[in-house]
């Protein structure tokens, strides 16, 4: 965003307490460590820093403006050598962030599309933006900056030139998609699938429903729902929208429709897409069944832009898949499956899916860390895993973690010497297992909660010469 001092000033709300309305400025940071020069800093509290603390910083770093809600904290960093900067109070920094970036939104024309859901968002993101960058020039959220921070950091990086934003939206309780889509204002909302995740604080999978569901209700009758056919819960979410919807699925009738599945090997799936009233064939060049659903979802959302469908075949090959998603490698001969981005009760499900259909010559083995964030949940979650562990290919389990290791115990309950279980408090242990054990020809996939960091595993197993 760029912008002069009183722009901001008519965005937020904010009393000038020192400096030129008419100054400009280029930029919007929160990172005193780096922070431009000319660039305008918001002082933001988080849970370990609090902006207001690195005004000197800021001021040394000859940022052109900065926004506060306490100025008693600017006292004697002011008036130095290289220039004041202007000087904007405000009640409260993040709402100012937030209003700021809905300014930004509402500047010039621009088309948003919002993707949530429990599973699939990043990936479906990626794909989206893979797709309309094809015809437009696009904003999207970069990794996972999905929150209260980063959609609206997101939306201040847009230049005048870019025709369409694909801004992702993540949430931990109700009234967050909410707020995030009164920033975004979106025109176009996905969401991918609604599942167990975030229990601690909505307790209960109606409550996740209802707080994904914020999305399509901040739809206007201008707007269109993108929506799971093969998920109850989403399909429940859209039967009284005034937005238009488009439906995708693999199971259920649907706009967007996947049919003759085939599975590549280890390469992947090719299928045929019934779009409306076009068919064509996709490849798709990646382990997880899930990504099919994600596909569907970015083709839905291409058509709804305007986008043919070879023009949106082409994006699609353009997609890069990001890291720790399925993400397959080879050491020494051995298949690794990074698949450790996170995990909730469905993600570990469709995982154990993904190697029960992985071909190999050797063992198929799980490493698996605790799924966290589930609540009351947690305890029956990792107990139901173990059962479907019991019942899959899997030949040895791998378990780090108090609560991975309930699923441990129940796989040898119900398996018995089928499965080979081994339980480990430490990465490291687990690694050194790993070191020892697995062969040319076996499969290793890894996953669990961002919390267990399981790619700690891989990359020690991964880094080993012997």
């Amino acid at each position: 965003m760029e912008g002069q001092a009183k722009d901001c000033i008519n965005a937020i709300e904010g009393k000038l307490l020192q400096g030129n309305p008419d100054y400009p400025f280029r930029g919007v940071s929160i990172n005193s460590r780096t922070v431009s020069k000319g660039e305008l800093f918001v002082c933001i509290k988080g849970e370990r820093f609090d902006g207001h603390d690195f005004l000197s910083d800021v001021i040394s770093r000859e940022a052109a403006g900065i926004i506060l809600s306490e100025p008693n904290k600017l006292s004697g960093n002011s008036g130095q050598a290289i220039g004041e900067p202007f000087v904007i109070q405000v009640s409260d920094t993040l709402k100012a962030l937030q209003d700021l970036a809905s300014y930004q939104r509402k500047r010039f024309p621009f088309k948003v599309v919002a993707v949530t859901g429990t599973n699939g968002k990043s990936t479906t993101k990626e794909m989206i933006a893979s797709i309309l960058e094809t015809k437009f020039k696009t904003l999207k959220t970069q990794g996972n900056l999905n929150n209260h921070i980063g959609l609206p950091l997101t939306l201040l990086e847009r230049e005048p030139s870019q025709e369409v934003g694909v801004l992702e939206m993540g949430m931990s309780a109700a009234g967050e998609i909410k707020r995030l889509a009164e920033i975004a204002q979106p025109d176009i909302g996905v969401i991918t699938n609604v599942s167990e995740g975030h229990l601690v604080q909505l307790k209960s999978l109606r409550n996740i429903q209802s707080a994904k569901g914020e999305l399509f209700d901040s739809l206007t009758k201008e707007g269109t729902a993108i929506v799971n056919a093969d998920d109850p819960l989403v399909l429940e979410l859209a039967q009284s929208l005034r937005a238009r919807t488009v439906t995708f699925g693999i199971d259920q009738p649907a706009d967007v429709r996947a049919s003759e599945i085939e599975s590549k090997d280890n390469l992947g799936f090719r299928f045929k897409v019934k779009l409306f009233d076009k068919t064509f064939f996709v490849h798709l060049p990646y382990l997880g069944y899930c990504n099919i659903y994600n596909t569907l979802a970015a083709l839905a959302t291409g058509y709804s832009m305007g986008i043919q469908g070879d023009a949106m075949t082409r994006g699609l090959e353009n997609y890069q898949r990001m890291s720790q998603r399925n993400e397959l490698t080879r050491h020494k001969g051995v298949d690794l499956i990074n698949d450790s981005y996170n995990a909730n009760p469905r993600s570990m499900t469709e995982a154990l899916k993904t190697l029960d259909n992985f071909q190999t010559q050797g063992r198929r083995i799980f490493v698996i860390g605790d799924m966290l964030e589930l609540g009351d949940l947690s305890l029956p979650a990792h107990k139901n895993l173990g059962e479907k562990i019991s019942r899959s290919k899997v030949n040895i389990l791998v378990t780090v973690g108090e609560l991975a290791s309930l699923s441990a115990k129940r796989v040898q309950a119900l398996a018995g010497e089928k499965i080979q279980v081994l339980e480990f408090k430490e990465h490291q242990e687990a690694a050194e297992y790993l070191i020892r054990e697995a062969k040319s020809g076996d499969c290793v996939m890894f996953k669990g909660s961002r919390g267990s960091a399981m790619e700690k595993i891989l990359q020690i197993f991964s880094t080993n010469k012997n």
